[in-house]
């Protein structure tokens, strides 16, 4: 089976702040701690059980389409090869700090070259444990080299606003989906900074992000969940994308981030994951 960085391939620190609180004092190091005892996990005892032990009840992953983690481990004997490495390049955090994001490349050891890009969103458990709940990634263009494990990695600013609650959070951003359904539209509601990634395209930046953001020619977007943080500031949401590719319908799926900011929802992360079968 393969591993779900990929649909063909693949505690932690805190910092206590209130959804009101000074986010001066939240970074992203517990989301990218996370990543990293997940990865080494992976790279020590296998692939399959270091996703067993990471995930949170409900977690989700693309097989080809959104199951259950849980589910689609059970039907893997063992513990998974060691041979899948990853390592974060860019993370984000909430300002409540109890949600956030990482993403960075992977590769198959002993295999030349770095494969695609994974993006996997956390959430902080009751007990204060990191569980990822929702992984997948994409064959983005990366020459490499790999990020150094222990490398300094550029982190999404906190936000310093948000919606009233998780639940507003929530509303706010599927209101904007909804009036917004089209690539033009999101393109336009892309922040300065945020990071796009597409099948074959280097990851793309701010304008380039926007334009690379606009050429997908998609037909329609169908959201299937959504999460927040509870600060009401970070929202997760992902849905199938249908469009019409070689003369018949072709089905994906995207995934985003969107952070709260003093202009307003802003995206700050999109992706896109072709369907495999």
């Amino acid at each position: 089976m393969c591993a779900m960085r990929h649909a063909c391939a693949i505690a932690a620190l805190f910092i206590a702040a209130c959804a009101t609180g000074n986010t001066q004092t939240v970074t992203s190091a517990p989301v990218i701690e996370a990543e990293r005892a997940f990865a080494a996990q992976a790279a020590q005892r296998g692939w399959a059980a270091a996703f067993r032990n990471h995930h949170a009840p409900g977690a989700i992953v693309l097989q080809p389409d959104p199951v259950e983690a849980a589910i689609t481990l059970a039907e893997v004997e063992g513990d998974g090869g060691t041979n899948l490495d990853w390592r974060p390049a860019y993370a984000g955090i909430a300002r409540s700090a109890d949600f956030g994001f990482t993403t960075g490349p992977f590769q198959i050891v002993g295999r030349e070259g770095i494969i695609g890009h994974y993006f996997t969103v956390w959430r902080r458990q009751a007990d204060g444990a990191w569980k990822w709940i929702f992984d997948a990634g994409t064959d983005v263009a990366d020459p490499g080299p790999a990020v150094a494990l222990d490398a300094d990695i550029p982190t999404l600013p906190v936000a310093t606003h948000g919606a009233a609650s998780a639940d507003a959070a929530i509303a706010e951003v599927a209101a904007l989906e909804t009036a917004n359904a089209s690539p033009a539209a999101l393109a336009a509601l892309l922040a300065s900074d945020g990071r796009v990634n597409r099948v074959g395209a280097p990851i793309s930046i701010g304008p380039a992000a926007a334009a690379l953001l606009w050429t997908d020619s998609v037909a329609a977007y169908a959201p299937l969940q959504r999460q927040a943080s509870s600060g009401g500031d970070m929202v997760f949401s992902m849905g199938r994308v249908t469009d019409q590719y070689e003369g018949a319908e072709r089905v994906r799926y995207y995934a985003r981030i969107w952070q709260k900011r003093a202009e307003g929802w802003r995206i700050v992360f999109d992706e896109i994951v072709p369907r495999r079968i």
